[in-house]
């Protein structure tokens, strides 16, 4: 845990340092594009390929399959609702 708290700690200061030279939004920018582009690209090109390890498992497989997926989703939401709390709360991007 103390590791983690370093690393976060070390982001910050650098992000603080990236934050007083107001270059972040242009590489931001830059990197939700790609993002974008990527998984467009990633729908239009895998939409006919079909699922055959999905095809391939039994009811109960399945079953904890989307269990699983619901989880995970949830705990997504929730980094994106921290996430949406932080930038609420320190603004770092109220300097650009």
């Amino acid at each position: 845990m103390m590791f983690i708290c370093n690393i976060f700690s070390y982001n910050i200061i650098y992000i603080h340092i990236i934050m007083e030279l107001c270059k972040i939004s242009v590489y931001l920018a830059y990197g939700m594009g790609i993002y974008v582009f990527a998984s467009l690209y990633y729908i239009i090109f895998t939409m006919n390929i079909g699922t055959p390890f999905k095809n391939s498992l039994s009811n109960k497989q399945l079953k904890i399959k989307k269990e699983a997926s619901k989880k995970r989703g949830m705990i997504f939401l929730q980094g994106i609702f921290c996430g949406l709390i932080l930038c609420l709360l320190f603004k770092p991007f109220k300097k650009c």
